[in-house]
């Protein structure tokens, strides 16, 4: 899954060959209908997810488990031809999402983030460049324009009817408003690339040097004269396209002056880098605001072991603002420093940067037993009053302590099953199913039995998780008849029906 939505159960169901053949017959029928109406897709909804970039957000898009499996399926389809027709790998200048499937992974292991920090690091020892450009497009996913899109598809060599139903899909999720792809899916992020595909090979035949990763543009010129005249350049490209740079974020650098045996690459890239050589595919979003605790290198515990907390801890107790390296420093000094009593200052740090907190949390569920037992009662306290404001806070926010509630050491059923009684149908597109999932498993029968009567309003992400609630915790008698009815009233979400009824072989049968 992503870094943005925690990994749903419904990825367990796919370990049975049974249900992911059944399931592979379901999504070839679907995508052969060749229309929009045989894709039997639901509209998706949204869910705003911090940025790099303090108060910036992106919208991460909430797909229906099996929409983002034939979503995928039909950009993979054509995949391949997008690859082909892309600046090639040896050129080094396009470093993201190259398609190279192998072991059951997407994308080539060698060509992300860290690689491209590398290069630019690289590129900028050359005596030629004196000049470096930093930008990159404005909401580039959000503003992506649909019939542009579409347009450049059909202009390489895949079957037009697969470019339409493409098309439909995706005007169909923009309410046909013409404009964005779906924020956090591999799927996307093929179809992202394919839409720059002009546009760099417009740079690159007018000799612009650059390089790029998804939306972060670089340019190397030698003289500020051609900088300029590079940017405008891209500027002018990308405007075809209905994209923008976002001026905010262009810098133009002198790097004459540099020393030449600068390596620098931020350890959030390493981070990345690693994980991509361990076999993991990373489809959250380098430059973000983390959301994930990453388990420090022996090379950082020795580092930050002793480091001195003094002057970050005031800062943290009496500024106003926080800084957001300040924050990542602390947490990777208390965690290097094993000195867990330090995270007591967590109220300031995360009422003065909220949305640090599922970063703050994810960290506290990791290190649970590491953590003094009366700074778990105050922090578990603290949150579930929190809880209990919950108008008051964004949905992510909300989505990461409600998961924190659901651990051990800091579980607090009554907290849980008192937001799920508030919830409304306008508290958010994810909210609800992330109360139920942080129950599962914590609840009496005296909750099932009250979960269960949430049934008919619950949308879909929800009813699959009350359905396991209520699988798991009732005894058979009682929740056969109850789950008899799901069966015929949800025949076509198959991970619903799955999760109760798991598919068979005619000899097990």
């Amino acid at each position: 899954m992503t870094d943005i939505f925690p990994v749903p159960f419904e990825v367990s169901l796919l370990k049975s060959e049974h249900f992911r053949s059944y399931l592979a017959d379901q999504i070839k029928a679907r995508i052969k209908s060749n229309s929009l109406s045989g894709l039997k897709v639901y509209p998706i909804s949204h869910v705003l997810f911090p940025k790099k970039d303090a108060y910036d957000f992106r919208r991460a898009a909430l797909i229906q488990p099996v929409d983002t499996i034939v979503y995928l399926v039909l950009a993979l389809l054509y995949a391949d031809i997008i690859e082909k027709h892309r600046i090639q790998k040896r050129h080094k200048v396009v470093f993201s999402y190259r398609f190279k499937p192998k072991g059951g992974y997407l994308f080539d292991p060698k060509f992300n983030y860290t690689s491209f920090q590398a290069h630019v690091t690289e590129r900028q020892k050359s005596r030629r460049v004196k000049v470096l450009v930093k930008c990159d497009i404005s909401n580039f996913y959000d503003r992506l324009n649909l019939h542009r899109l579409e347009s450049t598809l059909l202009s390489l060599p895949i079957e037009a009817k697969l470019v339409k139903l493409t098309n439909e899909l995706l005007l169909f999720w923009a309410n046909r408003d013409s404009y964005s792809l779906p924020i956090g899916g591999n799927a996307s992020r093929i179809l992202a690339e394919a839409s720059l595909i002009s546009v760099d090979d417009y740079l690159r035949s007018l000799k612009v040097q650059f390089c790029r990763f998804v939306d972060d543009y670089r340019l190397f010129a030698p003289d500020a004269k051609t900088a300029h005249a590079w940017l405008t350049i891209l500027v002018e490209r990308l405007y075809l396209e209905g994209l923008t740079v976002n001026p905010l974020k262009t810098v133009i650098e002198d790097v004459s002056k540099k020393s030449k045996s600068s390596t620098t690459i931020s350890e959030e890239a390493r981070q990345v880098a690693n994980e991509l050589r361990q076999g993991r595919i990373i489809v959250g979003y380098s430059g973000t605001i983390p959301t994930k605790f990453r388990e420090l290198s022996e090379r950082e515990i020795a580092e930050l072991k002793e480091a001195a907390t003094e002057e970050l801890e005031e800062r943290i107790r009496n500024n106003q603002i926080l800084q957001p390296d300040d924050v990542r420093r602390f947490l990777r000094i208390v965690v290097a420093s094993e000195d867990y009593s330090k995270l007591s200052l967590y109220q300031s740090l995360i009422e003065k940067f909220p949305q640090f907190t599922p970063l703050f949390i994810d960290l506290l569920i990791k290190k649970e037993s590491l953590i003094p037992v009366t700074l778990k009662e105050s922090i578990k306290a603290y949150f579930s009053n929190v809880l209990s404001e919950g108008a008051k806070y964004p949905e992510y926010v909300l989505i990461s302590i409600v998961r924190l509630l659901g651990v051990n050491g800091f579980s607090n059923t009554a907290a849980l099953m008192e937001l799920f009684r508030s919830l409304k149908r306008n508290s958010g597109a994810y909210i609800g199913r992330a109360v139920l999932d942080a129950l599962s498993g914590n609840t009496s029968r005296t909750d099932v039995l009250e979960i269960r009567q949430y049934y008919p309003r619950a949308d879909l992400w929800e009813k699959r998780a009350i359905i396991r609630i209520v699988d798991s915790t009732l005894s058979e008698e009682e929740k056969r008849p109850w789950l008899r009815n799901v069966k015929v009233h949800s025949s076509e979400d198959y991970f619903a029906i799955e999760s109760f009824y798991p598919k068979k072989t005619k000899n097990e049968i």
